[in-house]
């Protein structure tokens, strides 16, 4: 099945998704029917709005006319994720409406966030290109946490943005990605985007990250100390076997976490 083709979308499209029900078209190939060979088909289907859906925690898309999809193994991990997206998506467009210079009139985000678009419209440029940017980007969350046909993939790699490992979440049908990275005591949540025009950027950096770690990636090897013993600057790195921060294992993750912080300084 390949991702269904799609014009150019605007904020409006954007912000119409979100707020309204929408129609969901997948093209595919199927056997003809009428001679040989295959054709194109469609398969469509009728969706609450994004912004419904995470509320409902209709996660995968079960809300849709086809009934539920399969897709999160752990439904309430998914729900939690749906409502925190909600809730993120939320605070960010009242923030909009009172940075410029209005006050929320609805409680609700999907009427809230059309009173921000009508805002925008008489917006000068350099702020409509901000809320634009940040609408696509909530438009990326809501799809990849409403996750038609199967969760998003979730490849062992750092976010080319933060460096943070693990919350990168990419639909790969869609050519869309997003980065969960939710903050520290250090630094401030990432969030960064990626959609059909920049996804082929992420995917050279997963492509060239794994292959430099490819050969000093630590496997379950044997549990043993080498000879002669290594230096130890620190404890940060034991064996989850046998404690020892001196163990084969501790040794080859001590090295990749080194190898990581030379090239995010670089």
């Amino acid at each position: 099945m390949t991702a269904p083709s799609r014009q150019p979308m605007t904020l409006a499209d954007y912000v119409r998704e979100l707020t309204e029900p929408h129609t969901h078209v997948e093209t595919y190939q199927t056997k003809s029917l009428t001679g040989p060979g295959f054709i194109d088909a469609r398969h469509i289907t009728r969706a609450p709005a994004l912004l419904v859906q995470l509320a409902n925690n209709d996660v995968p898309s079960a809300a849709s006319d086809d009934g539920p999809r399969a897709g999160y193994a752990s439904k309430p991990a998914a729900r939690l994720e749906a409502l925190d997206a909600l809730v993120s998506i939320d605070l960010a467009v009242n923030r909009w409406i009172l940075d410029i210079g209005d006050q929320p009139q609805h409680l609700d985000t999907a009427r809230a966030l059309q009173q921000l678009h009508s805002l925008a419209v008489g917006a000068d440029q350099v702020t409509r290109t901000a809320i634009e940017r940040d609408v696509h980007r909530w438009w990326i969350h809501a799809r990849i946490v409403t996750g038609w046909d199967s969760a998003a993939w979730s490849p062992d790699n750092t976010c080319p943005a933060c460096g943070e490992r693990g919350t990168l979440r990419i639909r790969l049908a869609e050519h869309i990605g997003r980065c969960t990275f939710k903050g520290d005591d250090r630094r401030d949540p990432c969030g960064a985007t990626w959609d059909e025009a920049t996804i082929g950027l992420l995917a050279d950096h997963i492509r060239a990250e794994s292959e430099a770690e490819r050969q000093v990636r630590p496997g379950a090897g044997p549990c043993w100390c080498p000879v002669p013993e290594p230096d130890v600057p620190d404890l940060r790195f034991q064996c989850p076997a046998c404690g020892s921060a001196r163990c084969w294992n501790a040794v080859h993750a001590r090295l990749l976490a080194s190898l990581r912080e030379e090239r995010m300084g670089a």
